[in-house]
């Protein structure tokens, strides 16, 4: 499953996905980004950075596996922020009940 959009991306979020990888070739990491943020397709962006489409292949492979990584991570804290509201609110909404006394 693809977790990142062709033109749909930020920079800034492609830069805080690349610096979790261990990319560190210039021309990739600027192919990777023009494709993701431009929608120019992969043949391109590699060939308009000089590099092989293997290897930008090999860096949006790594990528996605981040991003899946992101994704997978967001949905735990996701359904915990959920169940945390649903414990407050029924908390909120129970009526107290008067103390017994003996």
């Amino acid at each position: 499953m693809n977790h990142l959009l062709p033109g749909f991306e930020s920079q800034e979020r492609v830069a805080l996905l690349l610096s979790l990888t261990r990319i560190s070739s210039p021309e990739v990491i600027a192919a990777l980004t023009l494709h993701y943020t431009s929608a120019l397709p992969a043949e391109r962006a590699a060939a308009r950075h000089g590099i092989e489409l293997s290897n930008f292949m090999r860096g949006q492979k790594k990528l996605e596996q981040i991003a899946a990584t992101v994704e997978a991570i967001k949905a735990i804290d996701w359904a915990k922020l959920q169940l945390t509201h649903l414990q407050s609110s029924s908390l909120l909404t129970t009526p107290l009940q008067p103390k017994q006394v003996a």
